[in-house]
């Protein structure tokens, strides 16, 4: 039986799944990283995620989604996982599986995968975790600008802003990834919470907590809007860890969006779990030339 891999290396977590040749998945599996990994730590991580995936028979390919630059297979720069700069993902995985082998950013992975399954030709995906990750679709095609577009989570929405892990100042994701939610968590409550906290309080009703995630929802919906009057997508589809929290942000994002849009809002949905990893299997059974 024909199949592909694809895997999502995140900044706390590696997953990854299996699908058929009709892309429905068959196998899927995650490991966490330690909070302070190492390159050896985080390969060796992959290789047991892929040792898990691949079968001896009817392997097609193997997609790698990395956060950040990617160029030729080589994870050029990440902002959130500097110590995976320079890793050459392709030479990797192919010497070891010897299979073709996809590498590409996280979010365009996951752009892909959402391509493949929806009937809109123009989509923006977001994913909310350890960063900001953009992903574009645009008339049916996979936009990437020169190179790298997408990277979303690195537009200031504030220009004397706090300074981000990238060297800029002010960026998205210092307002609305996890560690924009740690910011607020901390301003609201006076305890520092990561996010999973956070959304484990608002669902037991605490008030501080489900405070937490409507201001949250203001700053995201923010970021969104300034997005959609550049792209004007018909839906965006978000997800990331940070998504599983979206039933009590959602609202706040939404009223944001409306307050300071004057175009028609796009369609608003929430990414299956594995978005990413599905996406790069997806590359892998397409033959991506990435």
């Amino acid at each position: 039986m024909v199949y592909a891999v694809g895997v999502d290396i995140g900044g706390s977590h590696i997953e990854g799944v299996r699908i058929d040749s009709r892309k429905r998945v068959t196998n899927k599996t995650t490991i966490k990283l330690p909070k302070r990994s190492t390159k050896k730590a985080a390969v060796g991580m992959l290789y047991s995620v892929l040792d898990g995936l691949c079968e001896d028979k009817g392997l097609k390919g193997i997609g790698i989604g990395v956060a950040g630059a990617v160029k030729d297979g080589v994870l050029i720069r990440s902002p959130n996982s500097p110590f995976m700069d320079s890793t050459d993902f392709r030479k990797l995985v192919s010497g070891k599986y010897e299979t073709r082998v996809v590498v590409d950013n996280d979010v365009t992975c996951m752009a892909f995968g959402e391509m493949m399954k929806r009937d809109e030709e123009n989509i923006l995906v977001v994913t909310l975790g350890t960063g900001i990750g953009g992903g574009l679709v645009s008339g049916g095609r996979l936009y990437r600008g020169k190179s790298h577009a997408g990277e979303i989570g690195h537009m200031s929405i504030r220009f004397d802003g706090p300074v981000c892990v990238c060297g800029n100042t002010g960026c998205f994701e210092e307002y609305a990834s996890a560690r924009g939610v740690r910011r607020l968590a901390a301003e609201i409550t006076g305890r520092k919470m990561e996010s999973h906290t956070v959304f484990e309080q608002a669902a037991k009703g605490n008030k501080a907590a489900l405070r937490v995630w409507k201001e949250y929802g203001k700053l995201l919906g923010t970021g969104l809007s300034n997005l959609c009057f550049i792209l004007d997508p018909e839906v965006i589809v978000i997800g990331g860890g940070i998504s599983e929290a979206s039933e009590y942000f959602m609202e706040a994002v939404k009223k944001e969006m409306r307050n300071r849009m004057f175009i028609p809002l796009p369609k608003i949905a929430v990414a299956r779990t594995y978005a990413n990893a599905f996406g790069a299997a997806c590359m892998a059974l397409e033959g991506q030339p990435r």
